[in-house]
């Protein structure tokens, strides 16, 4: 367990955690003992109250550049059909970890300070913002590794880009340095690397200087307008604005101090 915990690190700066992947001498591809290990602090975050904002990034020189091709993804088996069974179990496993960066009531950052490819680049669409160093490559890269995609990625990214641009990230493995990125859609800003994660822990403690409450509500109204119908959504937004604005209230006189909200 020791060993797992030593590919991914965490740190607590405030109420932002900073989880990162941490094998820079495979460009912190993925590997079963990682994926394990990063579930566990992505899910520790989401329930941590004292956490308003998590930041996923990676050491040295990559975000994280897909399934490391070199370890077998998991024990072989006897049959093909057997194998089928585990590798399905396998993903439907460590989808967990996307499926929490997307769904926690908390903001979600990718710092993408280098290579970002196959299920890098699905964690990163997995969160709400992409900040990328100008040092930043991103790929699909699974076309070219005889795969087709995992973690949740083409959910991800037909939502962010649209069916058109997905399906071209995808079939074509086109590779994207940060300002190709940021022009196609992939990242939001790009930082000078130097300036990279003084950058992003700016914008992390401007997201926690809000109410997280607020905040709980607007990304939990924003996910359900992927899938919503129109009518749908705005009856969620009218509670979502009603209980994100009690603190408001309050404030302004709206309601008493010694507000119940179960009243």
């Amino acid at each position: 367990m020791s060993k797992n915990r030593d590919v991914i690190l965490q740190q607590h700066d405030g109420a932002v955690c900073w989880i990162s992947l941490n094998r820079p001498e495979r460009l912190n591809t993925v590997t079963p003992e990682l994926y394990e290990a990063l579930y566990e602090k992505v899910a520790a975050a989401a329930n941590d109250p004292d956490v308003r904002c998590v930041v996923l990034t990676g050491t040295g020189k990559a975000f994280c550049a897909g399934r490391d091709l070199k370890q077998p993804p998991m024990p072989a088996a006897g049959s093909s059909g057997a194998w089928l069974e585990q590798r399905q179990d396998y993903l439907r496993r460590h989808v967990r970890i996307a499926h929490a960066l997307h769904e926690m009531p908390k903001p979600t950052i990718a710092m993408i300070n280098g290579a970002c490819a196959g299920a890098g680049l699905s964690f990163a669409g997995a969160c709400d913002l992409r900040i990328a160093s100008t040092d930043a490559l991103m790929t699909s890269a699974f076309i070219k590794a005889g795969l087709s995609g995992d973690m949740g990625g083409t959910w991800f990214w037909t939502r962010i880009l649209g069916a058109g641009k997905a399906r071209r990230l995808y079939l074509l493995s086109e590779r994207f340095n940060a300002q190709e990125a940021e022009a196609f859609g992939l990242v939001d800003k790009v930082i000078p690397a130097e300036q990279l994660r003084a950058k992003v822990a700016e914008i992390a403690n401007d997201l926690v200087a809000a109410s997280p409450q607020t905040l709980r509500y607007a990304k939990a109204a924003l996910n359900a307008a992927e899938d919503g119908h129109l009518e749908a959504i705005l009856e969620f937004e009218a509670m979502a604005m009603a209980f994100s604005g009690i603190d408001a209230a309050a404030r302004a006189g709206e309601i008493s101090q010694g507000y119940d909200p179960a009243d």
